[in-house]
C-alpha cells in the first residue's frame, strides 16, 4: 500500500536490546498528521542506521513507502488499528512549515479517569496538571533489582487530582524542580501513562521507555491550561516546597549556630580530623579526564565492568541485567585564597543541573567524541555555596578532592561569606603564582577530553543537540592536566581582551 505522509513525530524513543543494551534493539514513533490523527511507526535494529541523522522529535516530514502492519501491541501508543514499518526503502525528507500545529499532546481529562467512565487499561494516554503535592524518592525490590520511583499527585484546574507515579530517572528527572522555586505553579505533561485501577480510583503509572515527561513546557497545550488554571476565580497557589524552603533555612542555621562552620579554602590544609565545612567559591574548571558519567548496577549504584558485550558488577558478583547512567561530576573551584577540587555524585549532580545524566547523554552527537554537554559548560564562573565533607583521604593522602554533599546559589549567604578578596584569581602555571583581577580572566577553562562512555539508551540526536558541546567559551587543549596532586592548574587561563 503506497502512504504518501506529510507528519510530526510528536514522541521518539530507543528501545535497547534485552541481551545487549548498549545497541539499540528498534526506534519506536508516533506520527501525528495535520488532522490531529496519529499512526505508530517502527524501525528495526538494521534500519535505524539509515534514519539517525534525519528523524528528530518535534520534526516535520514527508514520508512514503512503509510495511503497513496490523497495531497488535501490548500496550498502544495510538488507537489507529495500523502501524509502519521501515525499510531501507522508505523516503523521508524534512519540511519547514510554520503553519502544521503544535498540539502534540492526546490529554485525558481527570474526570475521565474515574469509575464512571470506560477506561482501556492496555492504551496509553497523555495527562498535564501542577503538582499539588509530592513524596520522596522510595526503592523497592523487583526481582534481584532495586527499583526506585516517585508519588507525586497532579491537580486539574477544577480542582480534581490524579495521584501519579514516575519510575527510574523519570523520577531523577522531576525531583530537581519539586524542591526548587515555588513562585508559580509547576506544570507537568505525562505523555504515554498507563491507566491503573486499584479499589475504586485510577492512577497513572509511567510506561517503560514510552513515556516522557515535559515540565513547564512551552507548548500551546500546557500554556492553555496554566492560563486557565491562573485566571480561575478560586485559585491559589499551594503546591508544597517544603524541601526547598527547610534545605535553606537548615543551611542557615547551621551557619549562625555553628553547627557546621564556614572556611576558605586556604585554610583546608589545617584540618585535621574528619569533619564538614562550608565554603563559598566559584566554578572555573571542569575536570573531566575521568568522564561526568558511568554506567552503574541499578540493583547496587555501583560502577559496572564491560566484559564483551555484557556488564558485571563486582560488589553483586554477579552479570548486571539493568544498568543506568549516573552522575561523577569534578570541577575546580577557587574563593580568592586557593583553589581545591570538589566532586558531586549523582543526587547533587541532578539538582545542579535539573535534568539527569541520561537526558545530557542523549544531548550530544555520537560522531562527536571530544564533546561534552553544553550544560557542564554553563557551569563556569558560577558562585556557590558548597558544604564539603574533611576525610581520612583528604587529611592523612593529602587527596585534593573534596565530596559535596549540599549547595546553594543564595545571594544574600554569597554576599555575607565571600572572602574580602574573591575578586582576585590566584593563577598557578607550572611552579609560578600569579594574580590578576577577575574580569573574564578564566572564562575560558580548558578540559580533557570525555570518555566515550557506553550508553544505555543511545538515542536519536535531536536536532537542537548539534551544537552540543561546542561552547565559545572553552576550548579543549590536548597538553591540558587539571588533575593534579597539589593545587596547580596548567595552562587554563583566558587572556584579558583590550578594553
Amino acid at each position: 500500500m503506497h502512504w504518501n505522509l506529510k507528519v510530526r513525530v510528536i514522541r521518539l524513543w530507543i528501545v535497547p536490546d534485552k541481551f545487549k543494551p548498549e545497541i539499540p534493539y528498534s526506534l519506536e514513533m508516533i506520527l501525528q498528521d495535520e488532522k490531529g490523527d496519529r499512526i505508530h511507526a517502527s524501525l528495526g535494529k538494521t534500519v535505524i542506521k539509515h534514519f539517525r541523522e534525519i528523524l528528530y522529535e518535534l520534526g516535520v516530514f514527508q514520508m512514503n513507502y512503509f510495511v503497513i502492519a496490523p497495531n497488535i501491541m501490548k500496550f498502544k501508543t495510538t488507537t489507529h488499528k495500523h502501524k509502519l514499518n521501515f525499510t531501507v526503502t522508505t523516503n523521508v525528507k524534512e519540511i519547514q512549515d510554520p503553519s502544521f500545529h503544535m498540539d502534540i499532546f492526546n490529554i485525558r481529562t481527570f474526570d475521565k479517569l474515574t469509575i464512571h467512565h470506560n477506561v482501556d487499561e492496555t492504551e496509553l494516554l497523555d495527562v498535564v496538571g501542577h503538582v499539588a503535592s509530592y513524596q520522596p524518592i522510595q526503592q523497592i525490590k523487583q526481582g534481584d533489582n532495586n527499583s526506585y520511583f516517585i508519588n507525586i499527585v497532579l491537580e486539574d484546574d477544577n480542582k480534581n487530582r490524579l495521584s501519579t507515579t514516575l519510575w527510574g530517572e523519570l523520577a531523577d528527572q522531576i525531583q530537581p524542580h519539586l524542591t526548587g522555586s515555588a513562585d508559580e505553579p509547576l506544570i507537568v505533561v505525562c505523555q504515554l501513562m498507563k491507566a491503573h485501577k486499584f479499589r475504586e480510583n485510577y492512577s497513572v503509572r509511567s510506561c517503560w521507555y514510552q513515556t516522557k515527561i515535559w515540565i513547564n513546557p512551552n507548548l500551546p497545550q500546557p500554556t492553555e491550561f496554566k492560563d486557565r488554571l491562573i485566571s480561575s476565580c478560586d485559585y491559589k497557589y499551594e503546591r508544597l516546597s517544603q524541601t526547598s524552603s527547610q534545605k535553606h533555612h537548615s543551611i542557615t542555621d547551621e551557619l549562625s549556630k555553628g553547627v557546621v562552620s564556614f572556611t576558605y579554602l586556604s585554610d583546608l590544609s589545617q584540618c585535621y580530623k574528619e569533619s564538614s565545612f562550608w565554603i563559598a567559591a566559584k566554578i572555573v574548571c571542569l575536570e573531566l579526564d575521568s568522564g561526568w558519567s558511568y554506567l552503574a548496577c541499578n540493583n547496587c549504584i555501583t560502577k559496572v565492568d564491560t566484559e564483551g558485550t555484557k556488564y558485571y558488577c563486582k560488589k553483586c558478583n554477579s552479570e548486571v541485567k539493568s544498568i543506568i547512567h549516573r552522575y561523577r561530576l569534578q570541577l575546580s573551584v577557587m574563593d580568592g585564597t586557593a583553589f581545591i577540587s570538589i566532586l558531586l555524585w549523582n543526587k547533587e549532580t541532578i539538582q545542579l543541573l535539573g535534568k539527569t545524566a541520561k537526558e545530557l547523554k542523549e544531548g550530544l552527537l555520537e560522531d562527536e567524541e571530544s564533546s561534552y554537554p553544553t550544560e557542564l559548560g554553563d557551569l563556569m564562573e558560577k558562585k556557590f555555596m558548597f558544604k564539603i565533607l574533611i576525610k581520612d583521604s583528604n587529611i592523612n593522602r593529602k587527596d585534593n578532592v573534596y565530596k559535596v554533599v549540599n549547595f546553594t546559589d543564595d545571594d544574600t549567604l554569597l554576599k555575607e561569606f565571600c572572602h574580602p578578596d574573591f575578586r582576585t584569581v590566584l593563577i598557578y602555571d607550572e611552579d609560578k603564582l600569579f594574580e590578576t583581577p577577575i574580569k573574564s580572566s578564566i572564562s575560558e577553562c580548558g578540559t580533557l577530553i570525555t570518555e566515550d562512555v557506553i550508553d544505555l539508551t543511545t538515542k536519536i540526536s535531536t536536532k537542537s543537540s548539534k551544537t552540543a558541546g561546542k561552547s565559545t567559551r572553552h576550548e579543549i587543549k590536548d597538553d591540558l592536566n587539571v588533575k593534579q596532586p597539589s593545587n596547580k592548574i596548567r595552562k587554563v587561563i583566558k587572556k584579558e581582551k583590550n578594553t
